[in-house]
């Protein structure tokens, strides 16, 4: 009867945690809401028909081979981040030192702005790229890659460990199909950070 009884409350045990184990993988409306946000902040665009595609400004997601750090960058390569999310709208009109004429330039303040609250890199290190006009503060590059076609971000499934979320997403295009795992923390006060973007 001992035995018996053991057993049942070893199996009410094991009950009890695939029922914890799966309350923890549920993804609500509003996850789902917030890793498609992710997955557009990263260098994405929506559609008109809600569809996510990879910026054709060019995008992190161009990056092949992976991102290890998303904060250890070479400072240049922010620049397309940025590109690939705003409108020209975005930029101010300003003669930065050596130049004969005016350019539209990205102002020193929205630039660091928008990679800080993403990516947690200082306004120091960005200063070390060579789209950098210290004068009078912008970041200007006089051209940013295009593509052609769309390249379309699908969200598959995502894991959250603490303070942690890993997306797994579906990169198409002409050329077939890519499976990455975009990791991003989340942070105490709101707001996320980038940490990785790799092949799967």
């Amino acid at each position: 009867m001992k035995k018996i009884f053991a057993l049942l409350i070893a199996l009410m045990l094991i009950l009890s945690f695939a029922a914890c184990a799966q309350e923890e993988t549920v993804i609500t409306e509003e996850d789902l809401a917030l890793y498609e946000e992710m997955l557009v902040n990263f260098g994405g665009t929506r559609k008109f028909d809600g569809s996510i595609v990879v910026s054709r400004k060019g995008s992190f997601y161009d990056f092949s081979e992976g991102i290890e750090d998303c904060s250890a960058m070479e400072p240049n390569s922010y620049y397309t981040w940025v590109a690939s999310r705003t409108e020209n709208s975005d930029k101010v009109k300003v003669t930065p030192a050596g130049f004969e004429s005016e350019v539209y330039a990205y102002s020193a303040d929205f630039f660091e702005g928008e990679v800080s609250a993403y990516f947690g890199v200082s306004a120091e290190y960005l200063h070390g790229s060579e789209y950098y006009c210290s004068e009078p503060g912008c970041y200007y590059s006089d051209g940013v890659s295009s593509s052609e076609e769309y390249t379309y971000v699908e969200y598959v499934s995502a894991e959250k460990s603490d303070d942690l979320v890993t997306i797994h997403l579906t990169l198409t295009n002409t050329n077939g199909t890519t499976n990455h795992s975009l990791t991003v923390k989340l942070l105490p006060e709101g707001g996320y950070n980038y940490v990785s973007y790799l092949p799967e």
